[in-house]
């Protein structure tokens, strides 16, 4: 009943959306690339940094993004794990559930409108990122 269990709670039900996502982007790699950077001389640590995590970057950011969206909307293990203590464990989602358990048209409309925004936001910054990474690689 804290917001860390709330957290842990979101992270074990989000965790298998990245871990999918991010096996389809490691897969998504040509072999011969990681081969022909074997030869040149690269060990495992610099393959990871210098080709591995280039090419995957895209896949892994999608991957996490969608993780943390699911994390922001979950609803039952944050309800079950952390409760709804006001001020202290109450997530979006729960606050929402709440409102329209009890009537609550204007706050359940608040709550519908932050979770948006907040949907849209993560949006813009995953936008946002991609764009910045697609031109430092361009420029390389």
């Amino acid at each position: 009943f804290t917001w860390q269990g709330a957290a842990i709670a979101g992270a074990v039900m989000a965790f298998p959306l990245f871990v999918s996502g991010a096996t389809a982007a490691f897969a998504a790699i040509d072999r011969e690339l990681l081969e022909a950077a074997r030869t040149l001389g690269a060990g495992e640590f610099t393959l990871l940094i210098h080709v591995i995590a280039p090419l995957a970057y895209r896949g892994l950011l999608a991957a996490f993004m969608l993780a943390f969206a699911r994390a922001l909307g979950e609803f039952g293990a944050t309800f079950m794990v952390a409760g709804t203590i006001l001020g202290s464990t109450q997530t979006l989602p729960v606050a929402l559930y709440d409102a329209v358990q009890q009537g609550n048209d204007r706050d359940a409309r608040f709550y519908t409108l932050l979770l948006t925004v907040a949907a849209f936001g993560l949006l813009a910054v995953v936008g946002t990122v991609r764009n910045r990474l697609a031109r430092s690689h361009a420029e390389r």
